[in-house]
C-alpha cells in the first residue's frame, strides 16, 4: 500500500512568504532608522568642530615634534591622527601617528610625536592632522612652517 505525501498549499506558501518578508523588512526598517539617527547626530556635531594647528616644532635630538593645537570650534574633538607626507624625493608612503587626547572647545593643547626620523628635511611636503571622529576637522602645516626643519 503507497501513500501519497502531499506538500503545503499554495495559499499556505504564500502566507509563510509574505510573513517572512515582512518580519526582514521591520528588521531592516530598525537598523536604516538607528544607522539614520546616528549619522546624523553625528554629522551635527561634526559640523561645529574646527581644527586649527597653531604651531609645531621638530626636535632633531630627541626625533620629538611638539604639535599645538587650537579647537576653534564649539564642540570637543578626542583622538587625531597625525601625517608626516613627503615630496617625490621621500619615503613612498607617509609616516602616521595616533594621538589620544581630548581637546575641549576653544581650547589649546600640545601633543608630542615621538620617533619621527627625518633624513632629509628637503623631502618633507607637510604635516597633517585630523580628528578621528570628525573626519572634517583636519588641518596641515607645510614643513617650511615647522620650526627645526
Amino acid at each position: 500500500m503507497t501513500r501519497k505525501q502531499k506538500g503545503i498549499s499554495p495559499l499556505v506558501a504564500v502566507i509563510m512568504l509574505i510573513a517572512f518578508t515582512m518580519i526582514v523588512a521591520g528588521i531592516l526598517a530598525g537598523w536604516a532608522t538607528r544607522f539614520a539617527t546616528e549619522q546624523r547626530s553625528m554629522l551635527e556635531k561634526c559640523v561645529r568642530a574646527n581644527l586649527v594647528i597653531k604651531k609645531a616644532v621638530y626636535d632633531s635630538a630627541t626625533e620629538n615634534m611638539s604639535i599645538m593645537l587650537y579647537n576653534a570650534g564649539t564642540v570637543p574633538l578626542r583622538d587625531f591622527q597625525a601625517q608626516l607626507t613627503y615630496d617625490d624625493n621621500g619615503p613612498p608612503m607617509p609616516q602616521t601617528w595616533d594621538v589620544k587626547g581630548t581637546l575641549d572647545a576653544n581650547s589649546f593643547e600640545t601633543y608630542i610625536l615621538d620617533n619621527i626620523s627625518i633624513t632629509n628635511a628637503h623631502d618633507i611636503d607637510f604635516m597633517e592632522i585630523r580628528s578621528v571622529e570628525c573626519q572634517g576637522a583636519y588641518d596641515l602645516i607645510r614643513a617650511y612652517d615647522i620650526t627645526g626643519i
